[in-house]
């Protein structure tokens, strides 16, 4: 089935506003006296959390007399917590953001899911593009076509755990662009030297280090490369000005790769893309959308930066 196309870039805030009133904001309003309640229940919840705690603790003190037997009350705390607050706090979340993403997305000629699988997120790793993980969480996919070419752009927090520890190695997007001509060889422009360390003791072991000729870029990033000729054909003087100012605009980390008829790229903004922020905001608040619609903006220019959807040279 082919997919709906969606708007001109410069119209994705346009056609947000458009769409708001009719159907995006009574929806929305629709669902408010759900978020009202819910404040409501929670001062009750967080009331019974308090209560449990301290009754599991009077009880564990007038059984042992030991004072560092409330400790043990813990996670009796822990479970009202979950069971009274923060389990309906994530079901009524989830359920909000159907309630915008799907409709926001629709407007937009784009299909939202709100649990993707990020089945690629394991190459990312391989091209350095993101750390080595095993702990992997994906939320908030949006996919489509985006001036005539296939996307996936999806909300990715991944995590390295060992016997002591667990960190964060990404949290951002990760993008996937469809080009309208198949590469070469590939191509990748890396950011840091930690991800470079790990990415040419595999994948990129068979790459070569490609030195350009600007020398802000060369500062920033390092290029490798399994075709120098096609590399530096794609990396251009005025291409590396545009990805330095697109970085400067999303005030965040991006990585890029050019392989096979894709370009793989992560932002890494070390938060969640599509935060819907907290409940004491109506549902239906223009502002905190108008936001959402602006970080899609800025992932969309990298079309209109990198002119992906041209025939001729980057």
């Amino acid at each position: 089935m082919q997919m709906p196309q969606a708007p001109q870039p410069r119209s994705l805030m346009e056609t947000f506003e458009a769409e708001f009133e009719e159907n995006i904001a009574p929806r929305l309003q629709a669902r408010d006296h759900e978020r009202l309640a819910f404040k409501r229940k929670m001062v009750r919840n967080w009331l019974l959390v308090f209560a449990a705690g301290a009754a599991v603790a009077i009880a564990f003190f007038f059984v042992s007399r030991d004072v560092d037997s409330v400790f043990f009350a813990l996670p009796a705390g822990a479970a009202t917590y979950w069971f009274l607050i923060a389990r309906p706090l994530k079901q009524l979340t989830e359920s909000v953001k159907r309630e915008i993403f799907i409709p926001l997305c629709d407007a937009l000629g784009f299909t939202y899911h709100l649990f993707p699988d990020g089945s690629n997120a394991q190459y990312f790793s391989e091209l350095g593009l993101v750390g080595s993980f095993n702990r992997s969480q994906f939320e908030d996919e949006v996919s489509g076509r985006y001036q005539g070419l296939a996307f996936s752009l999806v909300d990715a927090h991944l995590k390295d755990k060992d016997d002591k520890n667990t960190r964060t190695v990404f949290h951002g997007l990760l993008a996937a662009f469809e080009v309208n001509k198949g590469f070469q060889g590939r191509t990748v422009v890396l950011r840091d030297g930690g991800l470079i360390g790990n990415f040419l003791g595999g994948i990129g072991k068979n790459l070569d280090r490609v030195n350009l000729e600007d020398p802000r870029f060369e500062r920033a990033y390092e290029v490798y490369a399994s075709d120098q000729i096609e590399a530096r054909y794609l990396l251009t003087p005025a291409f590396m000005d545009r990805l330095i100012a697109l970085e400067q605009r999303l005030g965040s980390k991006v990585r890029l790769a050019f392989d096979r008829n894709s370009l793989l790229m992560s932002v890494e903004l070390n938060r969640d893309a599509f935060n819907i922020g907290n409940l004491d905001a109506p549902l239906a608040d223009r502002n905190r959308l108008r936001a959402i619609v602006a970080d899609l903006s800025m992932i969309f220019e990298v079309v209109d930066t990198l002119r992906l959807n041209a025939e001729t040279k980057l």
